[in-house]
């Protein structure tokens, strides 16, 4: 059993190594079940700390662990940054020259690398399987697992033998680690891995940084240059389908004055090459690319994902959209949507030879319609895709930020359910429309469907009318489709409440869609977070690394935050290790002393107030605590950070009064808002000797409790109480 010295050790190896003060959901539980030599498969989104569940227990335990990653450029990536954190670590694949290779192995056997970077095929050579009986392992990682599911939207067949580690190596730890994956994927991962026995740890889907935005397409250039317009000088993505369809976007990007380039297979692999590299290091900002783009590219800082046309399917879309803000500040994806794509993917899937195959990518396919064409909260139908319910809409997606109309659709998801339940299950969406529509179609006759009560009785609606309301009953968890069963509609048990006085509220049908929204923004001091950018582009060009491996936006953007002016004061922000100081703290520091110089030695907060000494009142942090302040760090709302971490916004403002109380730093009058100075100068008149809730409840202000003792820490922070 893992003990509380070996989950402190492996505090200490994350703060020490990578910088971060608190582990994320899950992430520790991981770790000591690797430690504990138990296997383990974890589904955990982009951007949610895949990486660093293997990472720690490889360097914990004695040998080295192997990671099975597909991509090349994925590994050089994942090695450079854990060599800049000072950890031992190598890749071994066919990029790598003979004496390069020599010398890999020879430290591998020679145990002196934490973690080794193999692709599939190499791993289970027969040379490389006798090399690994030789040494002692550590464990195995397996990354981007779905691709060894038929199931997956990106099955390898190199894949498919990995399930042999867990006979040749019965006793080291085995891990599967995806961010994409239903339940059908789950469980063939499972058995082709031979992990029936491993704990599944399975995260939120949920990416409370990313807004979901779709638009009808209509002229697909001038919106997304439009969109291009809110972010200037931002990282990018733009998928399009056809090789074709990616030059001409990007030739005419960059004839607008956007630093472009385009990526597809058919590129020659040192040009494609030399575009990832240029794009990993900010010398190019927007990608145009095909689906061959995108699993190797571990960049934190994109800011927005285009899809200039439809993804194939929920699970592609997901991922590609993950790509956008993996170091959790706010991010954006935008999909353009047009009928005329629809029936091109479909043409593609009529090519599948494999009739399962075809099944499945068909109804893959309609999920992402109904995706598309939602009138319900965007998030809430991605992650209801996945099994995840989400009982409140985000507040971030199109349809949140302008909703639709609604209406009391009662009376049609009665007709519905009556329509379903007459076809016992049996029968997908479309076959659905046809029955209540009144259809006299061969099949419908042939089966006698045409004699149903149902038959004809939604009659006063056209097909596509029909068709959102079904998904809109899907979405709301009225009706499910099984995907083992030609995605054939089934009610579920919160169907028996359609006709018991519950009213069932529906958006109205829309086959248009136009919106556009402005961004968040940053809280940062904008002039020195363009100092540090400088700095770190310097300190790459030298060392030759993308940018990302000195420091993340993330950690620069805390610098600009909290202008420590101490290596001491650095060591404190995220994403700062020991080795990182050493390298880079002297200079970071510097730029930092000498901005503060220039603007008058001020430490100040985005909208140019004075930051006050906080006075600290109480105990230090916990891990949970910690974890908040450095989402709330990232701008991240009380709702963002609640959801990130699955809790509630009273648990929440329960760590801000926590924060405050341990002497760190959040902007409360902000959070506050216009009535703050009211407040203050009401507390400063109250009676003194009257009770605390005497005093809140003869505040002109209404406050929550919560809120309330958070404005009282504040006060005792800054010396007032």
């Amino acid at each position: 059993m893992a003990t509380k010295k070996m989950r402190e050790k492996a505090r200490k190896v994350l703060k020490d190594v990578f910088g971060y003060d608190a582990f994320r959901p899950m992430q520790e539980d991981i770790i000591m079940s690797l430690m504990d030599g138990k296997d383990a498969f974890v589904l955990m989104p982009t951007g949610g700390g895949k990486s660093l569940c293997y990472q720690i227990p490889a360097m914990m335990r004695k040998g080295t662990g192997i990671v099975v990653s597909p991509l090349i450029s994925l590994m050089k990536d994942q090695v450079d940054a854990l060599t800049a954190c000072g950890v031992n670590a190598a890749y071994y694949n066919s990029s790598l020259k003979a004496a390069e290779s020599k010398e890999v192995l020879e430290r591998f056997e020679a145990g002196e690398l934490d973690l080794l970077y193999v692709a599939p095929e190499r791993l289970l050579s027969k040379t490389f399987l006798s090399k690994l009986e030789k040494v002692e392992l550590a464990m195995f990682a397996i990354d981007e697992a779905h691709c060894v599911s038929q199931w997956g939207h990106d099955f390898r067949p190199e894949y498919v033998r990995l399930g042999e580690l867990r006979d040749i190596f019965p006793d080291v730890p085995l891990l599967a680690l995806t961010a994409t994956a239903d339940e059908h994927t789950r469980e063939d991962i499972s058995d082709r891995l031979r992990l029936g026995k491993a704990k599944r740890f399975v995260a939120s889907f949920d990416r409370p940084n990313i807004r979901y935005l779709v638009a009808e397409k209509r002229q697909p250039l001038t919106q997304i240059l439009q969109f291009l317009e809110g972010w200037p000088n931002a990282s990018g993505v733009i998928y399009c389908l056809s090789r074709k369809r990616v030059e001409d976007l990007a030739v005419n990007l960059q004839r607008h004055g956007i630093v472009a380039a385009a990526y597809h297979a058919g590129i020659p692999g040192r040009s494609r090459e030399k575009v990832q590299d240029d794009f990993l290091r900010d010398r190019i900002k927007v990608i145009v690319a095909t689906i061959a783009f995108g699993m190797g590219v571990d960049k934190p800082n994109v800011r927005f994902v285009i899809h200039h046309d439809l993804p194939k399917s929920i699970e592609s879309y997901y991922q590609e959209t993950g790509r956008a803000g993996r170091d959790g500040l706010e991010s954006e994806a935008l999909m353009l949507y047009g009928s005329g794509d629809v029936n091109l993917v479909r043409r593609l899937i009529e090519n599948v030879e494999n009739i399962d195959q075809r099944r499945v990518e068909v109804h893959k396919l309609n999920s992402m319609v109904a995706f598309s064409e939602a009138l319900t909260c965007r998030r809430r139908v991605l992650l209801g895709y996945f099994g995840e319910p989400l009982e409140e809409p985000c507040g971030n997606c199109d349809i949140c930020l302008d909703p639709p109309e609604t209406y009391d659709a009662t009376e049609y998801a009665e007709v519905a359910l009556k329509c379903v339940k007459e076809l016992k299950g049996n029968y997908g969406m479309g076959y659905v429309v046809d029955v209540l529509r009144g259809s006299k179609n061969a099949r419908i006759v042939e089966n006698k469907h045409d004699k149903l009560k149902s038959h004809g009785a939604g009659a006063d609606l056209n097909a596509d009318e029909w068709t959102s309301i079904l998904r809109q009953l899907v979405h709301h968890g009225y009706f499910i489709q099984d995907v083992s069963r030609r995605a054939a509609m089934l009610a579920t048990k919160k169907a028996e409440r359609i006709g018991s006085g519950e009213p069932v509220i529906l958006a109205k049908y829309q086959p248009g869609v136009r919106r556009q929204f402005k961004r968040l923004g940053m809280k940062r001091d904008e002039p020195l977070f363009k100092k540090l950018v400088k700095l770190r582009e310097e300190l790459a060009d030298k060392e030759d690394v993308p940018p990302h491996v000195i420091f993340s936006d993330v950690t620069l953007t805390e610098m600009s935050q909290r202008k420590p002016e101490s290596e001491a004061d650095l060591q404190t922000i995220s994403g700062v290790g020991q080795h990182k100081l050493e390298l880079y703290g002297e200079a970071f520091v510097e730029v930092i002393k000498e901005h503060a110089a220039n603007e008058g030695n001020k430490k100040t907060t985005s909208d140019g107030k004075d930051i006050p000494m906080l006075i600290a009142k109480g105990p230090g942090l916990n891990d949970t605590q910690s974890y908040t302040l450095s989402l709330q760090r990232k701008g991240m709302s009380v709702a963002e950070i609640a959801a990130t971490q699955g809790v509630s916004e009273a648990t929440v403002l329960k760590h801000y009064v926590a924060i405050i109380r341990a002497g760190q730093y959040i902007d409360v009058p902000a959070f506050i808002g216009e009535d703050f100075d009211t407040i203050m100068q009401e507390l400063d008149d109250a009676d003194p000797y009257a009770s605390l809730s005497e005093i809140k409840r003869d505040l002109s202000v209404d406050l929550g409790n919560e809120e309330f003792r958070l404005v009282l820490a504040w006060r005792e922070a800054i010396g007032v109480a």
